[in-house]
């Protein structure tokens, strides 16, 4: 798997991997559509500004390619699903549900960015976005005080069955 550097950092995960949902699922009321393609984000935008701004566009491809060469991209499942809710400012609610991943390089990376912007950064936890409502490509999740703060409750499997 490789990377997609853009004004984020995601690793697409290839459906003979691990294929999106196909239906829509309601929980709590909440109608949520799944997600058409199922990615990691390694570095969000908020992240890959401050890298750009530090280090320039074209140098930034290659700090981050780098660092991205020096870890071992694989994952597993936790089975563990989150509903998560946000505010989004002018457009009302998003939520989306998750599954949290074991990413066992995302801890090393993101102190390996933190060394070269010469500040720690908080890790953001490892999940994939599978199901949206309100917002197409998910919430963002930057940090587990963040996840902590749009977590409404842990959601069973049976729940995403339909």
């Amino acid at each position: 798997m490789r990377p997609v550097v853009d004004s984020t950092l995601i690793l697409p995960v290839p459906p003979g991997q691990w294929s999106p949902p196909t239906t829509a699922v309601s929980v709590d009321g909440i109608h949520l559509d799944p997600k058409r393609e199922l990615h990691i984000t390694l570095i969000g935008g908020e992240l890959m500004r401050e890298l750009r701004a530090t280090f320039g566009d074209s140098r930034t491809r290659t700090v981050v390619t780098t660092a991205y060469d020096e870890h071992d991209w694989h994952f597993d499942r936790t089975g563990q699903y989150l509903l998560l809710r946000k505010p989004i400012a002018g457009r009302g609610v998003a939520h989306s549900i998750i599954e949290r991943i074991e990413l066992p390089a995302m801890a090393p990376f993101h102190h390996r960015l933190g060394v070269l912007l010469g500040r720690e950064l908080a890790v953001p936890p490892p999940h994939l976005t599978l199901y949206v409502a309100g917002r197409p490509r998910g919430i963002g999740v930057a940090s587990d005080a963040a996840l902590r703060a749009l977590q409404v409750r842990v959601v069973a499997a049976a729940e995403l069955s339909g």
